[in-house]
């Protein structure tokens, strides 16, 4: 009876000395894995606080190409910088082709930014388009800038309006937040920032686009006066 009681006691101990193996080998795996994440995301923090800094202090000052597109058809383009200009025929052809192969570094060409917008943004607009005194409905904009028939530089101002009116105003500033996570508005290079605004609540990026957007909304409206 003694016998069995010190066996007992002995595989009890062996357990406890198995499990306590276990759980500090454990311990010390989640607390390496503990470091590292935060590691991890100490170091993608101030990634996205440079490239917001970067934003903020290049995005509305830098050029940037701006084009609206219908599948892999351009339809009209921008080029913001000191003063806003009209992308060529040519430009528009050769940029539906890079388009087709995805080919968004020889659309950016030296420019600092690539903005490429669905036309389909536009059914999402929920305020009216004003345009020369005139109301102009969602849908007879997206007709007017898919149709062939419409003059190019119809076309670039209708654009411009919409954005600096629409996507870029500071009434609504999660709107392109809100849009590029539904896939309406693609950002090339993508950056930390914006790979980060994927995966984290609107809520958290309200104030972002008033302070990145604003000059850039500026040069959009400069084409429209120009007009």
């Amino acid at each position: 009876m003694v016998f069995e009681q010190i066996i007992a006691i002995i595989v009890f101990v062996l357990v406890l000395v198995f499990i306590w193996g276990i759980f500090k080998k454990l311990f010390k795996l989640l607390f390496y894995a503990g470091i590292i994440i935060f590691l991890l995301l100490m170091a993608n923090t101030y990634f996205i606080y440079q490239d917001f800094k970067d934003l903020r202090e290049n995005f509305g000052v830098l050029e940037k190409k701006v084009i609206l597109k219908d599948d892999d058809e351009v339809l009209t383009g921008l080029v913001l910088n000191e003063d806003t200009k009209l992308m060529t025929n040519k430009q528009l052809n050769d940029y539906s082709l890079f388009l087709k192969d995805n080919n968004y570094e020889e659309i950016l060409g030296n420019s600092y930014k690539l903005m490429v917008f669905d036309v389909d943004i536009i059914s999402n607009i929920h305020d009216e388009i004003e345009m020369d005194g005139r109301i102009i409905p969602q849908n007879q904009a997206i007709t007017i800038l898919k149709s062939k028939n419409t003059d190019a530089e119809e076309k670039a101002e209708l654009f411009s309006t919409i954005l600096a009116d629409q996507i870029l105003s500071s009434r609504n500033p999660l709107f392109f937040f809100s849009e590029f996570k539904n896939g309406n508005i693609m950002i090339y290079p993508e950056t930390a920032l914006f790979k980060t605004v994927r995966f984290i609540p609107l809520s958290f990026i309200k104030d972002v686009g008033e302070k990145i957007f604003d000059k850039t909304k500026e040069k959009a409206q400069t084409f429209v006066v120009e007009e």
